[in-house]
């Protein structure tokens, strides 16, 4: 029933406004079911946009209110990125897709309360910018003991003495192998 509530609000807030296919549904997804993946979300997004947006533009058909000009512009550019953005969401960890999503959403919210186009770019840069200071300052990537490229960073390859699991191995025995 939560869902069901989520796209009535959804389809009335884009009939209105068109805003919501994208930014609006997939803040209440991630809100609603937390442990799915990333690019389920963007997935099941994307996909309940399509009748959505469909929806919403057969009413604004209806009405008068499009341009074609505009809207043929737009899908020229749009069409062949949608399918290079869902190759890479559908590859990308989580770790990497939920910072992009926020990012998006965030500048999105700036700009429709009314930011200017200068501003919103050096409030971006700024957030960046603090965004990187924040990440070095205390996950720390450089201190010993953090791997960060899933690598021993050993330029001859060798382990340094320790398994896969980062723990010492004892001197003259060998790590189980898995198969």
């Amino acid at each position: 029933m939560p869902t069901v509530l989520i796209g009535m609000v959804g389809g009335l807030i884009v009939g209105i406004t068109s805003v919501g296919s994208g930014s609006l549904m997939i803040v209440l997804l991630l809100f609603l079911y937390p442990m799915l993946g990333a690019n389920q979300l963007v997935g099941t997004d994307l996909t309940q946009a399509v009748p959505l947006t469909m929806a919403a533009a057969l009413g604004a058909l209806a009405f008068g209110h499009i341009e074609f000009s505009v809207t043929t512009s737009i899908i020229i550019g749009s069409v062949p990125a949608v399918f290079v953005g869902s190759f890479l969401s559908s590859r990308a960890p989580d770790k990497f897709i939920r910072p992009a999503i926020t990012f998006v959403i965030f500048a999105s919210g700036l700009k429709y309360i009314g930011l200017g186009t200068t501003t919103l770019g050096w409030v971006l840069v700024a957030t960046l910018l603090g965004a990187a200071v924040f990440y070095l300052a205390y996950v720390r990537p450089w201190q010993a003991g953090v791997d960060t490229l899933g690598d021993d960073d050993d330029v001859d390859g060798a382990d340094g003495g320790a398994d896969p699991g980062g723990r010492p191995a004892s001197i003259g025995v060998e790590p189980a192998v898995l198969e």
